[in-house]
């Protein structure tokens, strides 16, 4: 059965544990994996202003190998082996760990303060710059 959630709802689960979230970590560090780049993210405008601004003095395309074996649910900058845009990250990837509880507050502040995008769309949109 497909279940519909709104991010809302989704951070709310996530803040009081009642979804399972796998930890992949490495003895309590990021292993890498990439399997919180997911394509959705709550962001800020200026987040995304910030991304575009570096993805083109970087020139870094979108990793369309990653299309084909995600079926386009992973961030666009995730290369398979890391983040292409790690020094401006948005707030949502310094602040999520799979094996890290988030808090309530910071939650709170992504369901009043960020929009959610879908970063393919984003991607897109900033790639017109190298045509």
């Amino acid at each position: 059965m497909l279940v519909r959630a709104t991010l809302k709802e989704i951070v709310e689960h996530i803040v009081k544990q009642d979804i399972k979230i796998t930890d992949n970590s490495c003895c309590g560090q990021c292993s890498k994996c990439g399997e919180c780049c997911t394509n959705f993210l709550p962001v800020t405008q200026k987040e995304i202003e910030t991304i575009q601004q570096y993805v083109i003095a970087n020139k870094i395309r979108p990793q369309k190998q990653m299309l084909v074996m995600q079926n386009r649910l992973t961030c666009p900058y995730y290369n398979g082996k890391k983040c292409l845009i790690y020094e401006v990250r948005p707030l949502i990837c310094k602040e999520f760990y799979c094996y890290k509880k988030p808090t309530a507050e910071l939650g709170n502040k992504f369901m009043e303060e960020y929009i959610t995008v879908d970063m393919w769309a984003v991607a897109e949109d900033i790639d017109k710059y190298f045509k």
